[in-house]
Order: C-alpha cells, then sequence, then structure tokens
C-alpha cells in the first residue's frame, strides 16, 4: 500500500464556538502517514481563525508524527448518523436558548445587586422601592428585584423542555407509522450530483433537495494525542470533559457539545435527530417537481474537496430532501405529533454522496460556520409549495 506524509493544522470551532476566541484555542498541529487521499493542499480558512488545512509534506522530525487511517468513503458509523429519516427540530429549541443567557445574566445581577446593594437600594431614586419592597410567601419575605429577575431566568427553561417533548412526541409518532427508505441513484458529475429517485414512500411528499458538503467533528482522542493532553485529565480551552452518558451524535465525541448539538431523543424512534454539520457549504436547493425526472444538484460556488474521512480530517458531501409526511393512519394521531388536525409534518432524509478526490488544489479564505448553538440541521427551511392531501 502506498503512504503519503501530509502536515494538518486545525483550530475547529467549538460547539457554542460564539464565546469562544480561536486565538485562544490550541492548534493541533502533526503529520501524519497514511492512504494519499489527496495530492493537492486543502486550505479552508486562515491560520489565525478557525481553520483545516492539510498540506501534502515531506517528514518533519519536529512535529508530532501519527500512523492514521485515511479514506475515500464513510465507515458505518457516520453512515448511522447521517444517512435516513430526520425531523424538523421545534423551532422553541432555538428562542430559548437565544433569551436563557440574558436570564442566566438577569438572575445573578439580582443576587449580587441584592447582597451588595440591598440596604442601600430602597434610596435609589425612581424604581428602589420597587425593587426592594419584599414579596411575602409563607412565613418568609424575598427582595422583589429576585421575583422580577426568576422569570426571565425560568421561562426559557421550561421552554426548553416544551420544545423536547414536542420532538419526542414526533418521534414516537414516527416510531408508530414509519416510512419506507427513499431509493435513489447519485451520480457525480463533476459540479453536482445528478439525483435519480427510483423508489419514494407513498406517504412522503418531497418538495426541495440541495447538495450539502462540510466537516466532520474530530475525534476527541485523536485531538489529545496530538497536543499531548491526557483523556482523563484537565481539557484544554474549547473541549469539556467526558459525558458518562452513551452519546447519539457524532459531534459529541469531541467533549464540545454536551449533549446540545442535537434535542432530546426517543429510544423508540431510533436516530431521527440529524446533527447539523458546524462547519458546511450548501449548492441551491433545487425544487423536485417530479419524482419520475432526473434532477441534478448543483455544489456550492466554492470548490470543497473530495470525500475524506480519518480521526482528525474529514470532509462530508451528503444529499438532503425535505418535504412532508402526509397522515393517514389514525394511531399516529394518537401518538401525538401536530397530530390532533392531521396536517403534513416537515421531515428530511439525508444520504451520503461519495465525491471523488479533486486535481487541483483547494483553498476557502474564511471557513464557513453554520449559526452558533443551533440545532437544525438545515439552518432554516426553506418555504415550500403547499401539500395538498
Amino acid at each position: 500500500m502506498i503512504m503519503s506524509t501530509s502536515q494538518i493544522s486545525m483550530r475547529y470551532p467549538p460547539f457554542d464556538r460564539d464565546r469562544a476566541n480561536p486565538e485562544n484555542m490550541e492548534r493541533v498541529i502533526c503529520q501524519i502517514h497514511g492512504n494519499p487521499i489527496s495530492k493537492h493542499p486543502i486550505k479552508i480558512g486562515d491560520l489565525s481563525s478557525w481553520h483545516a488545512h492539510w498540506i501534502p509534506s515531506t517528514e518533519n522530525e519536529n512535529q508530532k508524527q501519527i500512523e492514521m487511517g485515511v479514506i475515500g468513503y464513510p465507515d458505518d458509523r457516520v453512515i448511522s448518523k447521517r444517512h435516513g429519516w430526520f425531523i424538523k427540530p421545534d423551532p422553541l429549541h432555538k428562542f430559548s436558548r437565544k433569551v436563557l443567557p440574558y436570564g442566566v445574566f438577569a438572575i445573578f445581577s439580582a443576587l449580587i445587586i441584592q447582597a451588595i446593594f440591598g440596604s442601600i437600594l430602597p434610596s435609589v431614586p425612581l424604581f428602589g422601592d420597587l425593587l426592594s419592597s419584599p414579596v411575602s410567601i409563607g412565613p418568609l419575605d424575598y427582595p422583589a428585584i429576585l421575583f422580577i429577575a426568576f422569570p426571565l431566568f425560568i421561562v426559557p427553561i421550561f421552554l426548553r423542555v416544551a420544545s423536547n417533548l414536542r420532538d419526542i412526541r414526533k418521534q414516537r409518532a414516527f416510531s408508530n407509522d414509519p416510512l419506507d427508505d427513499i431509493e435513489m441513484e447519485l451520480d457525480w458529475t463533476g459540479d453536482g450530483v445528478t439525483m435519480r429517485i427510483l423508489n419514494l414512500p407513498k406517504q412522503f411528499e418531497p418538495t426541495q433537495a440541495r447538495l450539502v458538503v462540510g466537516m466532520l467533528v474530530p475525534e476527541r482522542d485523536a485531538v489529545l494525542d496530538v497536543i499531548g493532553r491526557d483523556s482523563g485529565g484537565q481539557p484544554p480551552p474549547g473541549l469539556s470533559t467526558p459525558t458518562p452518558v452513551s452519546v447519539i451524535a457524532l459531534g459529541e465525541s469531541d467533549g464540545t457539545s454536551v449533549g446540545e448539538s442535537v434535542p432530546m431523543p426517543s429510544d423508540m424512534a431510533g436516530s431521527l435527530l440529524l446533527e447539523p454539520l458546524r462547519v458546511y457549504h450548501s449548492g441551491t436547493w433545487v425544487s423536485l417537481s417530479s419524482i419520475h425526472d432526473s434532477f441534478f444538484l448543483p455544489e456550492p460556488e466554492e470548490k470543497w474537496p473530495g470525500s475524506m474521512y480519518s480521526p482528525l480530517f474529514s470532509v462530508h458531501w451528503e444529499v438532503q430532501m425535505i418535504g412532508k409526511k402526509i397522515h393517514t393512519d389514525s394511531k399516529e394521531a394518537k401518538a401525538g405529533a401536530n397530530l390532533s388536525s392531521g396536517e403534513p409534518t416537515d421531515i428530511g432524509w439525508a444520504q451520503v454522496v461519495i465525491v471523488p478526490p479533486r486535481d487541483f488544489p483547494i483553498k476557502i479564505e474564511r471557513m464557513p460556520l453554520s449559526e452558533a448553538r443551533d440545532l437544525d440541521p438545515i439552518g432554516g427551511w426553506p418555504i415550500s409549495q403547499e401539500i395538498v392531501i
């Protein structure tokens, strides 16, 4: 087997990257010896910011040397998480995530003000008397400022719980009345994919599809090995300690998501949660006017590498198709997904695409990031034509 040497330099964004400064993140840099998947340089992002660079090179004894398998197709673990049906996350997830930091700030500010300035708060003009006036609950009195701040803190938490429960109901409803898999042919044409739908479930009405390419999260153990950290010790900035529960999403393996990269799963429904790619580009949405035709799904405007998978550096391509599931069985309505009215439910299908290696260098000036803390794998479902039942 032919082996080659390549240099990897990477600062991969954590899940909560809007609060992280890439310059404070430890750069992963090493030389790997593996299959020569890409013979040309790959530069995604700038070295001073979030980036992932793959540079064919000669051996450098001053850098950490790693034997690493690099293949041009996904393994079963990737396919199990990025192939099949997925639901549209409840929109309350996004709202509650945006509001929760303000609620945390409000409750901590109220506690600090009460602890430090509680005695002089009544003398503050305008609102001092209002904020310091006691509120009686049983035999105890509490400052009003805490009762003003507490709802700002607790309401987003209740919204998170409500949105998770609604997602679980969708998953259970799908489990009670599952759809057959879609059968399709995908042919790479050099600048996109030709998609031919061979078999489609009768209860699914497709509306649009697109071609997506992005980078999978590097494996936690591989990152710690390169930077010389013990997996059980203090993690570097951007990584958390390992979660003690079984993970359901690829991104949770790096210790940066802390169980938040997808909504709460339902054991009954299986994997219906498609994790958003933190780093990705997509081609334009293509309307699916007739399932009997072939469709061309263009690649993104910026050129990306072909498919490659390794513990540190993985480029993944997939087709995402969205549409409506038509509810025809009353037992699904009883299971509870949006379901009292029998209205169509938003649902999607993801399928892996194998793209051959490119015969030219890749350079993307700025690493394209999805919205921070977003749980929607689509990044906002486009408005589609109304489905007539």
